[in-house]
């Protein structure tokens, strides 16, 4: 790996020499731009001959989905949601990535000792009880996600050195007193303006159109005017719940259901518990956190001794369950950050648990129930076996008379005397489209896939089998002028309307760069204009911000005064009135904070880079046949 580097250099030089020749010019970037599961020890990737295994994969994910999590006040997040933040594909990304900077900081020198391993292990909040390491913790949390110490720290220190290498990234790199001065220009400067609204509606009667142009614009854009396919339909509708009675599943068929679907029948371990929670930002300084932890033991030392714990909550929590006693209802094992989850659950019954640290604060937990969980026994669910039998053979019943119905009618037996001797109803609907269809979407869309004339086979939807007859068919036409004359008319107006409201525009903004009035020229159309407080170009007027970037507004070259801005509705006009320069003064109250600001963006950029040179020297090879599995609705 990073063979060029190798043979020209001992340390990260080359790659900072490219990162710093990206910052010539000052920079604003934000960066940011199953079968598996069955496999534990799977290979997911290998980068630079090293594996990347199934096992850090899970727990990568994990962890991601714990943050996400907290993000949300402890909200559990559901498969669903992790699929649309996207967070299996983070999941594998993050391993490769610090995989590929742990390699390139060994190269480079920088390694993690065994002592400040266990020093940043033991200051995890996870692994901690009042400030202080509990060994515990740190067990269960390894118990509990199946890993060794040895995996564990493994994966720690790969992070340890990604850490350090950033942050000798971020020691090379400097900003100057011009990038300072020029963001504060740009943070700070400020424009006083006046802006006029020409929306497009209010000059349709403004434009008139002949027969000509409606026929042009008619064949220009005929796809508008396209009427959709339409389809009638006949049907007959079978509910399954109606053939229960047929039906009586055997003892052995319940048995089968049972012993086929275990996992169903499942109860997974769970607490019921309160607590209250003193807060504590994850940046507190130490006073903070020692006069936190202070009153949370102080509160703890109350509950212990059988005050009321609902009352305390109430009285001290600064949790939103405050007000209902700190109840925080029953929960599962991975609902809860690590820490709280596992003070819960070995806490006994009645008995209070803390003060447990976690990234929230400190936590006083009162256990009031503990299921344990465990298989149910068949006896115990034989209503819900028989009812689910029950439901899967009616289908099957109904399925076999919407499949020989089907037949008769295929066969050319009169539809109602088939309705007839079956008990039901043959009924017709259409012409519809398919998207105003007043039928279930599966059905729909057999009908427009079967021939006029021809039976369909038995669709299932709403709990019913649909037995069903393609009636007419009838194929998208384009309609005609005189068919579509009023929305033709409405559109062309509309267009119309724009291009006057654009002209009328562009005429203003040259008048004003020559010296106009924006209120002169607006009551020529009966519009008014308005004055805008200074702003900046961070809090431009609100009502301009659906109209595009008003900030050039600022940089407008010599002999320029005002400029258009195009939104769907319209177009603004704005006028500078008054260009404010920046408060000097303020310059050496702001300078920190722009410094750091500049500094994380360059940063930002800088470890993109990296990565990006990085990616280029690494061989990276994916697993796509265990990737294709895991990654499949995430890629």
């Amino acid at each position: 790996m990073l063979t060029t580097m190798r043979q020209s250099i001992r340390s990260l030089q080359s790659i900072l020499w490219l990162v710093i020749a990206a910052f010539i010019i000052t920079i604003f970037y934000a960066w940011g731009k199953g079968g598996a599961a069955n496999n534990p020890s799977g290979i997911l990737a290998w980068v630079d001959g090293q594996e990347i295994l199934y096992r850090d994969y899970a727990q990568e994910l994990q962890n991601l989905s714990l943050s996400v999590q907290q993000a949300m006040g402890g909200k559990s997040i559901d498969p669903a949601m992790i699929e649309q933040l996207g967070l299996k594909q983070r999941a594998l990304d993050n391993l490769i990535q610090r995989r590929m900077l742990a390699n390139a900081a060994e190269e480079a020198g920088i390694e993690v000792s065994d002592a400040e391993l266990s020093d940043a292990i033991r200051a995890t909040p996870a692994f901690q009880e009042g400030g202080l390491f509990r060994k515990e913790f740190y067990d269960a949390f390894l118990r509990n996600r199946r890993m060794t110490p040895d995996l564990f720290e493994t994966s720690q220190r790969e992070l340890l050195q990604s850490v350090h290498l950033s942050q000798a990234v971020r020691g090379s790199l400097a900003v100057s007193d011009d990038e300072v001065a020029d963001a504060y220009r740009q943070q700070a400067e400020r424009v006083r303006a006046a802006y006029c609204v020409l929306p497009a509606a209010q000059l349709r009667d403004r434009v008139a159109v002949t027969e000509e142009e409606l026929a042009a614009y008619h064949d220009a854009h005929a796809e508008r005017y396209e009427a959709p396919p339409q389809a009638r339909i006949a049907y007959l509708a079978l509910r399954p719940a109606d053939f229960a009675a047929e039906v009586t599943p055997t003892d052995d068929e319940l048995t089968a259901e049972y012993e086929n679907h275990l996992e169903d029948f499942e109860i997974p371990e769970s607490v019921r518990a309160r607590h209250i929670l003193f807060r504590v930002a994850p940046d507190a300084d130490e006073a903070t956190v020692q006069a936190a932890e202070a009153r949370a033991q102080e509160v703890y030392q109350k509950a212990v001794a059988g005050e009321d714990f609902a009352a305390l909550a109430r009285e001290n929590s600064e949790d939103t369950t405050a007000s209902v006693g700190g109840d925080l209802g029953e929960f599962r094992r991975g609902q809860m950050v690590p820490a709280f989850e596992e003070a819960a659950f070995v806490t006994p019954v009645g008995e209070v648990a803390g003060p447990v640290r976690t990234s929230f604060g400190f936590h006083v937990i009162k256990v009031e129930a503990h299921n344990p969980g465990g298989l149910q026994p068949k006896e115990a669910v034989l209503d819900t076996l028989r009812e689910r039998v029950a439901q899967r053979q009616a289908k099957t019943v109904a399925l076999a008379r919407a499949s020989a119905l089907q037949g008769q009618l295929a066969d050319g037996v009169d539809p109602a005397q088939v309705a007839s001797d079956a008990g039901l109803t043959w009924q017709e609907a259409g012409p519809f489209t398919a998207a105003d269809a007043p039928l279930p979407k599966p059905l729909v869309e057999a009908l427009f896939e079967t021939p006029e004339g021809q039976v369909g086979r038995p669709v299932e939807a709403d709990d019913r089998f649909y037995v069903f007859r393609a009636v007419q068919r009838i194929a998208a036409r384009t309609e005609s002028l005189d068919e579509a004359r009023s929305q033709v008319e409405s559109d062309l107006r509309g267009d119309k309307a724009k291009a006057l409201a654009a002209t009328t525009a562009e005429q203003w903004r040259v008048a004003l760069d020559g010296g106009g009035d924006l209120a002169q020229l607006a009551g020529q159309l009966g519009l008014a204009t308005v004055t805008s407080a200074p702003f900046t170009r961070a809090n431009p007027p609100g009502a301009l911000r659906s109209y595009g970037d008003v900030t050039p507004i600022f940089d407008l070259p010599a002999g320029r005064s005002a400029l258009t801005l195009t939104g769907a509705e319209g177009v603004a006009v704005v006028q500078r009135l008054e260009l404010i320069p920046p408060d000097a003064a303020g310059m050496a109250s702001a300078r920190q904070e722009i410094e750091r600001r500049l500094l994380a963006a360059k940063h930002q950029l800088a470890m993109e880079v990296l990565l990006t040179h990085l990616q280029e020297e690494a061989k990276v090879r994916l697993n796509d046949k265990v990737l294709a599995q895991i990654l499949a609705s995430a890629r």
